[in-house]
Formats: structure tokens, C-alpha cells, sequence
């Protein structure tokens, strides 16, 4: 999943909780409505960030990458988990 990837990111502490948080719904998420809305969360809380300058320019797109990896690929693995 994306946490080993954005363990290599230098995240501030009140960025990296809420990122973490987002990570596990993700991870918990069970159906395809669950994950996508996760997908949004994520989208959302990342333009936050963008919008507040909370973070380099280099992170945020990290972010948005590593999140958009990692809903497709929950989305893809679902049909074998059903």
C-alpha cells in the first residue's frame, strides 16, 4: 500500500496524521463505493494542502500519485476479493 511511499516523504506531524487516517479507510475500505469515496476524501484533503501551501509543490503531486496508485489498485484487486 502507499504507506512505504509516503514514509519517504518528509511530511510535517499535523499533515502526516491526517494522511495516515486516510491510509487506513482506504485499507478498510470493502466495496467499489467505499474506495471511491476514500478516493475523494483523499483528492480533497490533498487540494487542501495545495490551496494552503502546506506543503512543496514536489509532496503534493507525491500525494496525489501515490493516492491515485492506490485506489486503482484496491479497485482492480476487488473482483478477487468478492
Amino acid at each position: 500500500m502507499p504507506q512505504e511511499r509516503l514514509d519517504l516523504l518528509k511530511l510535517p506531524k499535523p499533515v502526516r496524521g491526517p494522511i495516515n487516517d486516510l491510509v487506513r479507510a482506504l485499507n478498510a475500505a470493502s466495496t467499489r463505493e467505499d474506495i471511491e469515496r476514500e478516493g475523494t476524501l483523499e483528492i480533497a484533503l490533498i487540494l487542501g494542502l495545495e490551496t494552503a501551501k502546506k506543503l512543496k509543490p514536489a509532496d503534493i503531486e507525491a500525494l496525489y500519485m501515490i493516492f491515485d496508485d492506490a485506489v486503482q489498485e484496491r479497485l482492480q484487486r476487488l473482483p478477487a476479493e468478492e
